[in-house]
C-alpha cells in the first residue's frame, strides 16, 4: 500500500532531476569561462569601463592585466565578437586618468610571457579625459605581433632552406673577399668612406631618387610613345634610317665639291659686292610698293611676258597688203634686162 503511494512521487522526482540535468547542460554549454573574469582578478575600488577595439584578441585571456606606463591600472573582464574586428570589455581603476587619443596595444612581458593590454596615452594631451563607456577604435589599437606568426614565419624560415642559402651567401662572401688581413682592412676602411660620405650628400641622393621618380612618371606618361618606338612600324622605319643618312651625306660631300669649286669667287666678294650695289640702281628703281617693279627690270620683264613669249609659243606673220610707192623703175628695168642678156 506505501509502496503504491510512494512510487509515482519517486518518478516524478526523476523526471525534475532529468530537467534540472538538461537544464544546467544547455546553460553550461553556452557559458564560455574564457569570456569572463576569474573573481578576485581586477583591481580594488572604483572602477570605469572601457571598450577596446582590436582585430585580434589571438590568446589573450579573459582578465588580462591593462597596463599604463609599467603599472597595472585594470584588468579585462570580457570579449565581444563582431564580424569583423574584436571588443575587449576592460575595467579601469577611476584614479587613473586617461586623455583622449590614447592607444591601446596588445604587449608581452618576454617571448613566451603574458599577454597584457597597455595604454599609451598621446604625446599632446588635451583637457578632456576618457570616461566610463567610452571606445578606443580600431585606428587607435594595434594587436602587435602574435608570437604563434613569429613562429610560424621562423618555421618557414629555417625549413624552406633560408638559413643554407644564407651559408652558401656568406661562404661565397668569404670566397670572393681577399685572404691578405691589409687588403681587407683597407677594402673596409674604403666601404666606410663610401657609406660615410653617402651619409653627408643625403641630400643629393634624395634629389637623385626624385629625378628618378620624375623620370619614372615622364616614362609613364609616354607608354603611348613608347610601344610605338619598340613596335614593328618603328623597327621598319629606323631600318631605313641608314640609308636615308647615306644620301644626306651624299649631298653634304656635293655640296663640299661645290663650296670647293667656288673658293676662287671668295677674294673677289667684296668687288662683286661693290658691283652689285652699282647695277641694282641699273635693273631696279625706287617703288613705292614691294609688289610692284620699275626701271630696267620690269621693261625686261614686260618684253619677255608681252612679246618673246607670245611670240616663241604661236609666231606668225600675217601680211595684208603690199604697196610700192611711185618712182620711175624703168631706168632699174632697163638694167635688170641687160644683166640677163635681153637687151645689148
Amino acid at each position: 500500500m506505501i509502496h503504491g503511494l510512494i512510487s509515482p512521487r519517486r518518478r516524478l522526482t526523476a523526471w525534475l532531476g532529468l530537467l534540472l540535468a538538461a537544464v544546467l547542460t544547455c546553460v553550461g554549454c553556452s557559458f564560455n569561462p574564457g569570456n569572463h573574469a576569474m573573481p578576485g582578478t581586477g583591481v580594488g575600488g572604483p572602477t570605469y569601463r572601457l571598450d577596446l577595439e582590436f582585430t585580434s584578441l589571438l590568446s589573450l585571456p579573459a582578465g588580462a592585466e591593462v597596463r599604463s606606463n609599467g603599472a597595472k591600472v585594470g584588468s579585462m573582464q570580457s570579449i565581444t565578437l563582431r564580424d569583423a574586428f574584436v571588443i575587449a570589455h576592460v575595467e579601469v581603476s577611476e584614479d587613473v586618468e586617461l586623455p583622449y587619443g590614447t592607444r591601446a596595444e596588445l604587449r608581452q612581458t618576454s617571448m613566451l610571457g603574458d599577454i597584457y593590454i597597455a595604454l599609451i596615452p598621446p604625446a599632446v594631451v588635451g583637457p578632456d579625459n576618457l570616461g566610463d563607456g567610452d571606445v578606443i577604435s580600431l585606428a587607435d589599437t594595434d594587436p602587435g605581433p602574435q608570437i604563434e606568426d613569429v613562429l610560424a614565419r621562423m618555421a618557414d624560415f629555417v625549413n624552406a632552406g633560408s638559413v643554407t642559402r644564407l651559408q652558401d651567401a656568406i661562404a661565397g662572401l668569404n670566397a670572393a673577399l681577399p685572404s691578405d688581413v691589409a687588403e681587407l682592412r683597407g677594402l673596409s676602411e674604403f666601404g666606410s668612406a663610401a657609406l660615410h660620405e653617402s651619409a653627408d650628400n643625403r641630400d643629393a641622393i634624395g634629389r637623385t631618387i626624385e629625378a628618378a621618380d620624375q623620370l619614372s612618371g615622364r616614362l609613364d606618361a609616354m607608354r603611348g610613345d613608347l610601344g610605338f618606338i619598340f613596335s614593328d612600324r618603328a623597327r621598319s622605319r629606323m631600318e631605313r634610317v641608314p640609308q636615308f643618312m647615306t644620301a644626306v651625306l651624299n649631298v653634304v660631300i656635293d655640296v663640299n665639291t661645290l663650296t670647293t669649286g667656288l673658293e676662287w669667287l671668295i677674294p673677289r666678294l667684296p668687288h662683286l659686292r661693290a658691283n652689285l650695289e652699282l647695277i641694282a640702281p641699273l635693273i631696279r628703281e625706287p617703288s613705292a610698293s614691294p609688289h610692284h617693279l620699275n626701271g630696267n627690270a620690269a621693261t625686261v620683264v614686260s618684253l619677255t611676258t608681252n612679246k618673246l613669249i607670245p611670240f616663241l609659243l604661236g609666231p606668225n606673220v600675217n601680211i595684208d597688203r603690199v604697196s610700192i610707192a611711185e618712182q620711175d623703175v624703168s631706168a632699174n628695168a632697163f638694167m635688170l634686162l641687160k644683166m640677163v642678156g635681153a637687151v645689148r
